[in-house]
């Protein structure tokens, strides 16, 4: 079962299906909370590629998918939708094209370098910033919780570019840490979590 529901004879979807549930998200994710320069990891860059046509073009998501990646799909179809009107930031870094060159299809390897170049800035102060920024982080004590080095440089490069939001799907070793975070200077969010804290508000866009 996907996340919101499809209504045919309107061609829409229909976020709520009362106005008290509507309130009630609303003072949940209040729209001062809503991300507006988000990075992406390289994973959720995986699902944008791989997953394009059911993200960018309302594809029916296949019913074979595991519920979490169907969610996360349906999730960023709806972000995405949203974004185009809303024009949020959506960044990457050359840490991430670093982590893209190592996908082994090359196939899809030209289809994920083509796309996520377009999110990383030209090379100058802030871009280098973010660079240092990330490989600073790979040492620093407060980020120790996070076991993988790539990880922690990839949140410290979205720090360095001043993201409000690192979204994630890696639920197992950065999304299930983010307690043992306190002094992290970002949100760490699944793409779930990011539609969440939109879909109250995304009336205002569409």
């Amino acid at each position: 079962m996907g996340l919101e529901h499809w209504d045919p004879e309107r061609g829409k979807w229909l976020l709520y299906q009362s106005g008290p549930e509507h309130t009630e998200d609303c003072a949940r994710h209040p729209f001062e909370a809503i991300p507006r320069r988000v990075f992406l990891d390289t994973n959720v860059l995986n699902l944008l590629v791989k997953h394009s046509e059911q993200v960018f073009e309302q594809v029916p998501i296949s019913s074979t998918f595991d519920k979490t990646r169907a969610h996360d799909i349906e999730a960023l179809m709806h972000v995405f939708q949203v974004g185009a009107r809303a024009n949020w930031d959506i960044l990457a870094s050359e840490k991430s094209l670093h982590e893209i060159r190592n996908t082994l299809d090359e196939d899809v390897r030209a289809e994920l370098l083509d796309y996520a170049v377009q999110l990383v800035a030209l090379p100058g102060p802030d871009s280098a910033y973010a660079a240092n920024l990330g490989r600073q982080l790979i040492d620093a004590p407060f980020a120790a919780a996070l076991p993988d080095l790539a990880d922690r440089e990839l949140i410290g490069n979205a720090i360095g570019y001043d993201c409000d939001v690192f979204c994630t799907c890696d639920r197992r070793t950065i999304v299930r840490k983010r307690e043992s975070l306190p002094l992290l200077p970002i949100r760490i969010l699944t793409p779930l979590e990011w539609w969440a804290h939109i879909k109250p508000w995304a009336g205002l866009w569409l």
